[in-house]
């Protein structure tokens, strides 16, 4: 009984959605256009990924709500510090979920998202990092420019979506970025939306997703960690909170 609602709301909620893209994206060009020139390009990049965060807000909360509300929760931190939010991956809805967040971010993505129509030329315009394509150094240094630049990255460090099945074990490289930078953590974890949509799937099934953001971890709490230690344990935190979201 679950799919015949969610053949129902995929029936309205993609018309909706390339409608809602399109203006969307003929205002936040617009607008750029207009108000470019008065700022810098630093200042730019940032003033765009905010304008993502809006249309990502606009989605979770308002286009697909009428399949369940996206709970949010997170510990107090300061927004305005560039941070690294490591995330557990459990479906394609999970970086728009992303739009939780008050920080101004860019994500950390494979190959398939850059050839999506109209999100994967957001992705690049606002200088989304293609961990697939860079040279691990490269990728440590651009990482360092933009946290520098006051811009937090978001990462996915289970490299594909777990679904229903059990978190995935989590690369490194993210974890080497940290311990270079020495910037906090913030461990962000996602429950709930492993059918919204299921892998090869269209259909957004009824659901509670929740999001939480832990505690950040900071330099002084992880300088002695190996990035083989922090991984690990930045990974059984959220992996904890998972759990407990479970039953929450």
């Amino acid at each position: 009984m679950r799919r015949l609602p969610a053949i129902l709301f995929a029936i309205v909620f993609y018309p909706i959605l390339t409608i809602y893209t399109i203006v969307s994206v003929t205002i936040m060009t617009l607008y750029m256009i207009v108000t470019a020139p008065f700022f810098s390009h630093v200042k730019n990049m940032q003033r765009f990924r905010r304008l993502i965060r809006v249309y990502g807000y606009g989605i979770i909360h308002y286009l697909a709500r009428p399949m369940g509300p996206v709970l949010y929760k997170a510990a107090p931190r300061d927004i305005k510090t560039a941070k690294l939010i490591i995330c557990n991956h459990i479906a394609a809805s999970d970086p728009f979920l992303m739009a939780c967040l008050q920080e101004v971010a860019v994500q950390v993505v494979n190959v398939w998202p850059f050839k999506l129509p109209v999100w994967g030329a957001f992705a690049r315009w606002s200088g989304y990092l293609n961990v697939k394509q860079m040279e691990a150094d490269a990728f440590v240094e651009a990482c360092a420019t933009l946290l520098q630049e006051g811009t937090s990255i978001i990462a996915f460090p289970e490299g594909t979506r777990a679904g229903e099945k059990p978190m995935g074990p989590f690369h490194s490289v993210m974890f080497r970025v940290a311990l270079a930078t020495k910037v906090p953590i913030l461990p962000m974890c996602i429950y709930g939306n492993a059918h919204a949509p299921a892998r090869g799937s269209l259909l957004i099934q009824p659901t509670t997703v929740r999001v939480h953001c832990l505690p950040e971890i900071t330099w002084e709490t992880y300088q002695s960690m190996t990035p083989f230690q922090l991984k690990n344990h930045v990974r059984d935190l959220i992996q904890m909170e998972v759990e407990r979201m479970k039953t929450a």
